[in-house]
């Protein structure tokens, strides 16, 4: 009795076996009309992710959860048109809003003063090709300091304190469906080097993108040469 027809139950990430199913399955025995809204970041329609190796049972999952939910909100376009491409779902039931920064706490973090460090700011996972960021500081040895943020310990402060002193953040991702990491790194003054794919067309001009391994290279040398 205390929930109500035209209540909605939101979810910060709506990819969640069970949920879903089980809303319907309240609506239809308790003759009530609740909403499922929430948020989607990511699944196995898409190719790169590490959930893709479940598609032969998460395809129909997804697919009944994107026909139960109300509204479904997402960071990016990119996201959004890789799900109707591959899954059934109505397009209008999306609403495209990015992430929110903590905007408040990383403005006391700003820095003018900029050293000459690289950053990897991704997961050390397959998807995000952390070896490149480790042959790009061969290749560019002595002409920066190449830190892979996520082999150390930092904590917040620290963390936002080496983005607002790096040049540069380097992303080798080969699934991104917004970028959360490379967006702060931004926001405090670094300069991105980015790969020509996933979502990062949508966000960044083509001044901060590459198409090549060698490219990258070149990307970052040339910025760290005449920053």
């Amino acid at each position: 009795d205390e929930i109500n027809s035209g209540d909605i139950i939101w979810s910060s990430d709506i990819w969640h076996p069970g949920l879903p199913e089980s809303i319907a399955y309240m609506n239809y025995f308790a003759k009530k009309d609740v909403k499922l809204r929430g948020f989607i970041h990511a699944g196995s329609f898409t190719d790169t992710d590490f959930v893709r190796d479940m598609e032969r049972w998460a395809k129909n999952f997804e697919d009944n959860l994107f026909d139960i939910s109300d509204t479904i909100y997402c960071a990016s376009n990119f996201i959004k048109n890789d799900i109707v491409k591959k899954r059934m779902v109505d397009s209008n039931k999306f609403v495209v809003t990015g992430l929110p920064l903590d905007e408040k706490n990383l403005d006391n973090y700003h820095n003018s003063n900029k050293e000459n460090i690289v950053i990897f700011s991704g997961r050390n996972v397959d998807e995000k090709q952390p070896w490149l960021f480790e042959e790009l500081s061969e290749r560019l040895k002595g002409k920066a300091e190449f830190i892979n943020t996520l082999k150390h310990n930092f904590s917040k402060d620290e963390y936002y304190d080496l983005l607002s002193r790096a040049k540069i953040v380097v992303s080798y991702a080969l699934q991104e469906n917004f970028g959360f990491g490379v967006n702060e790194a931004v926001y405090l003054g670094c300069t991105p080097v980015l790969p020509n794919r996933l979502v990062y067309p949508e966000f960044y001009s083509d001044e901060y993108l590459y198409n090549t391994f060698d490219e990258s290279v070149e990307k970052v040398e040339s910025i760290l040469d005449d920053y």
